[in-house]
């Protein structure tokens, strides 16, 4: 199962709302990666900001998709350009 924190589903409005020309291509992308961290949770890489086993990123175009797995619950974290830093997730 994947859920959504809010403020990952706001970075995503935000990434599709500023690049409404791309925003196709980039949901397409992020709905297959989707699938792919569904089938295999442990696919994306260790966030080296965090560097905790269970957060980690995949690439979707210019972006890092960053989720949190834990049993059969992945959660997305944020959605953020790569030159920007994550911060607090």
């Amino acid at each position: 199962m994947i859920v959504w924190k809010e403020s990952a589903s706001e970075d995503v409005r935000d990434i599709c709302d500023y690049l409404f020309d791309q925003s196709i291509a980039v949901a397409d992308e992020l709905e297959k990666k989707l699938g792919l961290i569904a089938q295999f949770p442990e696919m994306g890489r260790i966030v080296p900001d965090f560097y905790i086993s269970f957060i980690r990123e995949v690439f979707v175009g210019r972006y890092r998709l960053v989720y949190s797995t834990q049993e059969t619950t992945i959660k997305i974290l944020a959605v953020r350009p790569m030159g920007r830093p994550l911060g607090k997730l």
